[in-house]
């Protein structure tokens, strides 16, 4: 897949990995809810792709991820959704690697 195809599409999928969360209440979400929220949009992901996104998102600061022990090799991540990760979901802060959506 070309370079530019696969960034688009990662920053596309990253926007909505925060719409997900930003959903939610208490903006709280885990990372196999999003992974079955983003595969129902009828979008490709996989388990791999929803942790790097969430760690990018981490890492800028969208979001803030608890990682929970369930039993050796398997981990839970609850992703928090922060105030830029809320700006940025709504196109008021730009994040780099996460696409800007704009409304119909």
């Amino acid at each position: 897949m070309n370079a530019a195809v696969r960034r688009a599409l990662d920053e596309d999928r990253r926007w909505y990995v925060l719409d997900a969360i930003a959903q939610m209440s208490d903006r709280r979400l885990n990372a196999d809810v999003v992974l079955m929220s983003i595969r129902a949009m009828g979008r490709p992901a996989s388990a791999q792709e929803i942790q790097e996104d969430l760690e990018h998102l981490e890492r800028e600061g969208c979001v803030t991820l608890d990682r929970l022990t369930l039993s050796p090799g398997r981990a839970l991540w609850v992703a928090t959704l922060t105030i830029e990760g809320l700006q940025a979901r709504d196109n008021a802060r730009h994040i780099p690697g996460v696409a800007a959506r704009r409304p119909l």
